[in-house]
Order: C-alpha cells, then structure tokens, then sequence
C-alpha cells in the first residue's frame, strides 16, 4: 500500500510582491505616514515650548518640577526611589544624578543632560527626570536621541 503525500508545496514570494496591494491599502499607508509626520511635530512643538524646566517622576507621579537656573545657582533633589533617596543636581548647564543608591550607577555616569527633550533616569530607583522647554537665548531647539548623547 502506497500513499501519496499531500503536504502543501513551499511558495517564494518576493519582496516586490510583498508591497503589491490595493489602491486602499496605499491610501492607508499614505496616510499613517502622514499621521506621524503630523504627530512628531506636535511632539517637538510640545517639548519646545516654555522656559527649560525639570520635571522629576517616581513611576508615573510627578514629585516636582523645578526651571533651569540662570545664574551659577544649583538646586540638589532628594528624590525617594524603590530602593532609596536619589540625589538629582539642576543647573544652568543641565540635570544629573549625584548619587544614587542602585548597584550598576549608569545614572550618574550618563552625565549632564540640559536639552529639551532630554531624559536621564535612575532604573532600578524607578526615577526619571526629563527637560521640557526651550532656551531661547542660546537658540537651542529639541534634540531627540536614541539612548544617550
């Protein structure tokens, strides 16, 4: 007794055909293309407006907000963490974390971040600070990055 094998046949499709479609998946995409477009620009727009200023988050609450001095004045945060008290130092050239009570210290060795934009947080300590804002004496404008600068 013999039977024959009834297993689907392998298909290649090429990448070309993979983008073949519908005049209404092409409007879509044209579409969400342009939703995002829009969308980042209101992000940057949103980030850009105001005087520069710290915002300090434990998880999703806001602990304070502080504006970015002026002059050579410095303002030390004692931000209460998971797993400790964060130290956060705000000045005219940034914010950064002094101290910290987590193991690995990648906050304070990602240094002074003083653009709009910007966010430097402590993981395991579950605190995060971001800058909102604009200088406009210095012209600075919004400078997303990846992970850090």
């Amino acid at each position: 007794m013999t039977t024959k094998n009834n297993h689907p046949k392998a298909v290649t499709v090429s990448f070309r055909q993979c983008l073949q479609g519908t005049w209404a998946d092409r409007i879509l995409l044209f579409s969400l293309l342009l939703v995002i477009a829009f969308l980042w620009l209101q992000i940057s727009q949103t980030l850009n407006q105001g005087t520069p200023t710290a915002y300090i988050y434990h998880g999703n609450t806001l602990l304070a907000k502080y504006p970015l001095p002026d002059d050579q004045h410095i303002i030390h945060v004692a931000a209460q963490g998971e797993i400790g008290i964060s130290d956060i130092e705000i000045s005219k050239n940034g914010i950064r974390f002094d101290s910290s009570p987590c193991t690995t210290h990648h906050c304070i060795l990602a240094g002074s971040k003083r653009y709009a934009g910007s966010v430097i947080a402590c993981v395991p300590n579950h605190i995060m600070v971001v800058i909102r804002g604009s200088d406009k004496e210095n012209k600075e404008s919004i400078k997303f990055d990846a992970i850090s600068e």
